[in-house]
């Protein structure tokens, strides 16, 4: 989880981004696709609305603090998950998420101990390793999307129950979707140079076999 005086600001900067690109037609770039403007407009309200809400739960030491608009997005965007077989689409996307949560997990408890050995940033390494699994996982926004937010949920555990003592997880804060938009951030930015390598790829490499004659 990012820590920042300013909690939000990178979720606001990121988000609006994300939107003047949907509404300017460049969707693909995101990879959030809008069939039902409506039902979005209603969702992002709802979830807005009912974020407020907080619940905590303990398991011994540790508190956990859910939000319930968090929540709800993430029952909503596994409900609508598609695929060959839906419920293999869940599954393997659940696997993915507890994969990269796990990774991300221990990045953030490794730092914490000592971040000597960081790449980028101590509080950046583990939401931009999460975002590269999740593209290395699935080519589809949507399905990023829902990787990274059950990611999420699962890193702030995994961290908690690493710490000794008490401990406060924090699943839907501010902060919280910081690291999720910046996670998802990388997801793109990886989508988007892997499709365009392809591209280039396919354009390019059956150009010598056109001069020799074949089909």
């Amino acid at each position: 989880m990012i820590d920042l005086v300013n909690a939000g600001y990178i979720s606001i900067w990121i988000m609006l981004m994300a939107f003047i690109l949907m509404a300017t037609g460049w969707s693909c770039l995101v990879g959030l696709t809008v069939k039902n403007g409506k039902w979005l407009v209603v969702t992002i309200a709802v979830c807005a609305a009912l974020q407020p809400v907080r619940e905590t739960f303990r398991l011994g030491n540790m508190a956990i603090h859910v939000y319930a608009g968090t929540i709800l997005l993430m029952l909503i965007m596994l409900l609508v998950m598609s695929g060959p077989v839906v419920w293999d689409s869940r599954g393997y996307l659940l696997v993915c998420a507890l994969l990269a949560g796990m990774i991300w997990g221990c990045l953030r408890k490794m730092y914490s101990v000592d971040p000597v050995f960081f790449w980028l940033d101590p509080l950046l390494d583990g939401p931009i390793a999460a975002g590269v699994l999740a593209a290395a996982f699935s080519t589809k926004g949507q399905h990023q999307f829902t990787v990274l937010l059950y990611a999420g949920a699962i890193a702030e555990l995994v961290h908690a129950m690493l710490q000794r003592g008490s401990y406060e997880a924090s699943i839907g804060s501010l902060q919280w979707w910081d690291s999720l938009w910046i996670a998802f951030a990388a997801t793109r930015v990886v989508s988007l140079v892997f499709q365009a390598l392809k591209n280039g790829v396919v354009r390019f490499v059956p150009i010598p076999w056109r001069n020799k004659g074949g089909s």
